[in-house]
């Protein structure tokens, strides 16, 4: 059995379109970015299995490169839902929600998540999972956040459009919680 875990909610602004993003997020198969690889196996309408190779750290502070096969399911432009199938979780459901903030981009990352074991298997995930999940999403984001601008700066398509480096809540441009 498993009992499952939530990461509190993860956003960061991007100085780009909502479409742009969208369109950089569900680029997959497209080659390394930042370190990450992803390779599509399997289309199902408009559904698609993935092959994500994603670095990270374990618990000891090592790099290490955690293989997952995931179903990704894309509604375009607002949303991106992850159903892990393969990995090292028992339990992953992960979601992009893409928000338009007058021509820039509010990236919200959320997971639910879990290990087999009842108890002992929500102890780790609580206590170590969710730590280590949310250190390493937290370094995705801000790299996602990166590529996506870089990108919006040389797009004819979807130019990049001046916006406060203060977001629509009034934060800053970088990753917040909520």
């Amino acid at each position: 059995m498993v009992i499952p875990v939530c990461t509190p909610k993860m956003s960061v602004h991007i100085h780009a379109q909502r479409e742009l993003a969208f369109q950089v997020l569900t680029a997959f198969g497209a080659g390394p970015q930042n370190g990450s690889q992803s390779k599509v196996l399997e289309t199902d309408g408009e559904k698609l299995l993935v092959e994500f190779h994603t670095p990270g750290k374990d618990f000891l502070g090592r790099r290490h490169v955690y293989r997952t096969v995931e179903w990704v399911t894309p509604h375009e432009p607002d949303r991106i839902d992850f159903e892990g199938v393969e990995g090292p979780l028992s339990l992953l459901c992960d979601r992009f929600d893409l928000t338009d903030e007058g021509g820039c981009t509010r990236l919200t990352y959320e997971s639910e998540f879990g290990l087999k074991g009842w108890f002992f298997g929500w102890l780790v995930s609580r206590f170590y999972v969710q730590r280590t999940l949310r250190k390493m999403m937290h370094e995705h984001l801000e790299e996602m956040k990166e590529t996506i601008e870089a990108r919006a700066e040389r797009s004819r398509a979807f130019p990049q459009r001046p916006c406060s480096p203060m977001n629509a809540q009034g934060e800053l441009d970088h990753v917040t919680y909520h």
